[in-house]
Order: C-alpha cells, then structure tokens, then sequence
C-alpha cells in the first residue's frame, strides 16, 4: 500500500506521499526529486564481465544477508478487516527481474497507477498467488513510504528506480500496521509480493526489472 497524495496515502504516498492499504493510503510514502544514470562498456581483450552491474554514485540500499525481520503469526493475520468494496480490476501484465539467481523471473502483476488503486493497494486481501503481486507506479521520481494498514498479508516491497535499478527492499513487512517503510532513495515504482519471494529467489538491490508499460 501506498502513503499517496489522499491525505495520508505488497500487496500502496503522504507528505512524501503513501499508497495502498486504506483510506490513507496504506503503504508508500512519498518525497519528491530526482533522476540517474546509466553506464555501458565495451568488451576487450582480455576484460572479464563483472557479476553484478557496476553501479557509480547512486543512492543504493544493499540487501542484508540475512533479513532484518521474519513473518511471525498465522496468515492471513487474525482480525483482518471486511472489505468495503468495491473490489477494482485492475489490469495485469509481466514484469520480469534480471540476474537473480534463477535467471530471468516473472511476476503476474496488478498494475496500480491511479491515486485511489495505489492508496488501496493490496489491503483486505487474504492470500496471494505464490509469482502474483502489484506493481504501483509514479508520475515522478522521489522517495516513497509505504505502510501496511489494513493489509492482512506479509509482503516483500521492492523500490524500482526509473532505469529499473531495484533501489531497496524492505523484506517481511508485518501486517495491520502503520509503521512505514522507506525506499530511501528516489523511486519510480514499487513492486510488492509474497513475503520472502525476494529472498527465496534471489532478487537483491541493484538487479534490474523490466517495467511493463502501463
């Protein structure tokens, strides 16, 4: 969910903006600014290809060996709320995330770039698709926040920057909260799945995705 421009605005912008889960705008958070850049080499004689994209000068959140927090308690989260309704169709496609471990990854995702889809994000769902999620995206590049409320699932939350530079991942969000979560870097867009996908997967900050367009 989104902290998004609604007031307050895997799986949401507030003054820096939030989207997804509520009302409010329940996961990201938002702030405004900026672009980056991208490199390309040539091979030579004897030059060896680095195993992951050298990355200069760019705000980058390192993925911990080990993750920060674990999912903790039944899922879905006891006391999800009803939801009010309407449920929106939101359209899906492919998004696909290079260099993993795994090679080349896909994700089925819903594709939330309206105010009142990403402020809705994922909230009152009770199960998600094992390769399903919900990719939200921004008019512009700033820093995101997302939180949690009314969301009833764990999610992993990738920041994607405009060049499909995933940024950070905050891994295992908890449910029904509304502690926020920062790309803390400019992002364009934010992918969010199963807690643990990223993990179980090997997707790491710095890795690339190609972001369908909407």
């Amino acid at each position: 969910m989104s902290r998004t421009s609604h007031g307050l605005a895997v799986a949401l912008v507030l003054a820096s903006s939030l989207c997804a889960c509520d009302p409010r705008a329940p996961e990201p958070t938002v702030t405004r600014d900026s672009t980056e850049a991208k490199g390309q080499s040539e091979p030579a004689q004897t030059t060896t290809t680095p195993s992951r994209p050298i990355l200069p000068n760019r705000c980058l959140k390192e993925t911990p060996a080990e993750p920060t927090r674990t999912v903790t308690g039944p899922v879905p989260a006891p006391g999800c709320p009803a939801d009010p309704g309407p449920v929106p169709e939101l359209v899906r496609k492919r998004v696909e995330i290079r260099g993993a471990s795994e090679g080349l990854l896909t994700v089925d995702a819903e594709i939330a770039k309206e105010d009142e889809h990403r402020m809705r994000g994922l909230m009152y769902r009770t199960s998600l698709p094992e390769n399903d999620g919900m990719l939200f995206i921004f008019e512009y590049d700033r820093e995101l926040n997302f939180w949690m409320r009314n969301t009833c699932i764990p999610l992993d939350m990738m920041f994607i920057a405009a060049d499909g530079t995933i940024v950070a991942i905050e891994e295992n969000t908890p449910t029904l909260t509304d502690e926020t979560f920062s790309s803390g870097c400019n992002a364009r867009y934010v992918l969010e799945v199963n807690a643990g996908w990223s993990r179980k997967h090997g997707v790491k900050a710095g890795m690339k995705v190609k972001v369908p367009k909407a």
